[in-house]
């Protein structure tokens, strides 16, 4: 009798981020973009939080990202963003000079524990479409803006 043993593909899921700023600088718009390895949308998310630095916001979609993905079965994450510095901070090859970033990049490292693989790309900006727009979403919608505690 022959017997197949079971193999666990791990799902992968790649994802896009990106920051927006309200040009009043009342705001700040975060935009994700979930797809599974064949592309298919998955799911998106826009979200207003209280104004950020343009690269703050970049990580706070970034933790967003990682945080909305938490409860799936680890899964490996391809992570992709027009943010040059963001990127390259999360890969160790530039270091977080800036004590405010420093906080958000501790916070997405723990976050991307939580993940067995994770990779981070930088993409351009005109193929972070989707993810910006969503993020520009959240700067028009007539939300309020969370109040921080």
């Amino acid at each position: 009798m022959w017997w197949r043993k079971a193999v666990m593909v791990p799902k992968v899921w790649v994802v896009q981020s990106d920051g927006a700023l309200a040009p009043d600088g009342s705001a700040t718009g975060l935009g994700v973009v979930v797809r599974e390895e064949g592309g298919q949308i998955v799911r998106w998310i826009a979200r207003r939080v209280p104004t950020l630095t343009s690269n703050a916001a970049e990580y706070a979609a970034l933790c967003l990202a990682l945080e909305s993905l938490a409860a799936e079965p680890a899964p490996i994450l391809h992570l992709y963003s027009d943010s040059e510095v963001m990127i390259n901070q999360m890969r160790g090859r530039f270091a977080v000079h800036s004590q405010a970033l420093r906080s958000w990049h501790q916070r997405a490292c723990q976050l991307a524990r939580h993940y067995p693989l994770v990779t981070y790309t930088h993409i351009p900006r005109g193929r972070n479409q989707l993810a910006d727009a969503l993020a520009t979403e959240a700067l028009l919608a007539a939300l309020p803006v969370p109040q921080e505690h």
